[in-house]
């Protein structure tokens, strides 16, 4: 796998269709075809939404921005790179969790699935879980620090998921219990992903204890979808956000993570729109519902501002 095409991230509405189980959404149009928002249409969104929004200021040490030198990426740029989208062919998002889960765990998945298919509006189905024992030693270790046991990313994007991708697959993505490891030089991610091959993993190991309580579990609940749709932003081409307070900002810890909102900046949300075909009052619409549900009130009163504004 050729490492410049690897971005890294250090970082539900019940379905009424009649789709098959484990699907959740729809996707009956291409992206680029009529049904889906004009460029221009799009870029008035930007402008729209834009005063609700604030910019990031100089990071301190410690924080990604004050490690990796990324250039941003505007919504013109991104139109430029002839981005990942969603076609009639490869209209699917597919979840493979790998290892052992708690039941608290596997509503997570279940949850984050029902979210990612309303974050990127498509269906998503979730596979039957991959057991662990099926990595070789080779691709596990113990962290010579603190002994977590972790899981070696490039081995699971390359050998587990890129060869059964399947033909109408958008992304196959991957949750696991364990920890992650990039390779040498790292520590851990909270995420993996190439854009290239259309695969990445997760894990939820750093994200609490979902056992814990209503709390807990919530919270656990939007670190891991935060997460989901973060790393599945890089499958459709977008890059790291260096200007605004958005979920495709990159982070180096969990406090970082914590204080990163789930939508998406003007820019981001500008390119979703575009690669994905949402109308962007539904996918409001539908965020609104979820966060109500799961009494994620921060980003629901943002959504709630963001939704009125598009509407005016």
């Amino acid at each position: 796998m050729n490492p410049h095409s690897v971005i890294v991230s250090v970082l539900a509405l019940a379905c009424s269709l009649n789709l098959p189980s484990g699907v959740c959404g729809v996707q009956d149009n291409d992206a680029a075809s009529a049904g889906s928002l004009s460029v221009p249409a799009i870029k008035k969104t930007i402008k729209q939404l834009a005063p609700l929004h604030h910019e990031l200021g100089e990071p301190t040490e410690g924080q990604w921005l004050a490690h990796h030198q990324e250039p941003g990426q505007t919504f013109a740029q991104y139109l430029r790179i002839r981005p990942n989208v969603l076609t009639r062919q490869r209209y699917k998002l597919y979840v493979q969790p790998i290892g052992t889960f708690s039941k608290k765990q596997e509503e997570l998945i279940k949850l984050s699935a029902e979210f990612l298919s309303i974050y990127y509006n498509c269906p998503v189905k979730t596979l039957e879980a991959k057991d662990e024992s099926e990595i070789p030693d080779s691709a596990q270790r113990n962290h010579p620090t603190w002994g977590d046991h972790q899981l070696l990313t490039s081995y699971i994007l390359e050998q587990v998921l890129a060869p059964d991708l399947p033909a109408d697959a958008f992304a196959t993505i991957a949750f696991t219990s364990s920890d992650l490891w990039p390779g040498e030089g790292w520590n851990f991610v909270f995420g993996y992903a190439s854009f290239r091959d259309r695969v990445g993993v997760w894990s939820l190991s750093r994200f609490g204890d979902p056992e814990g309580g209503v709390d807990a579990f919530r919270q656990c609940l939007l670190r891991t979808i935060k997460v989901a749709t973060h790393e599945t932003g890089h499958m459709f081409s977008i890059q790291h956000c260096t200007k605004y307070e958005c979920n495709m900002q990159g982070s180096n810890s969990l406090p970082e993570s914590d204080r990163q909102p789930l939508h998406l900046c003007p820019e981001c949300h500008a390119k979703v729109i575009h690669a994905t075909g949402a109308n962007p009052l539904n996918r409001y619409d539908q965020l609104i519902q979820f966060c109500q549900q799961h009494e994620l009130l921060t980003e629901l009163k943002f959504l709630q501002q963001a939704r009125l504004t598009l509407e005016r």
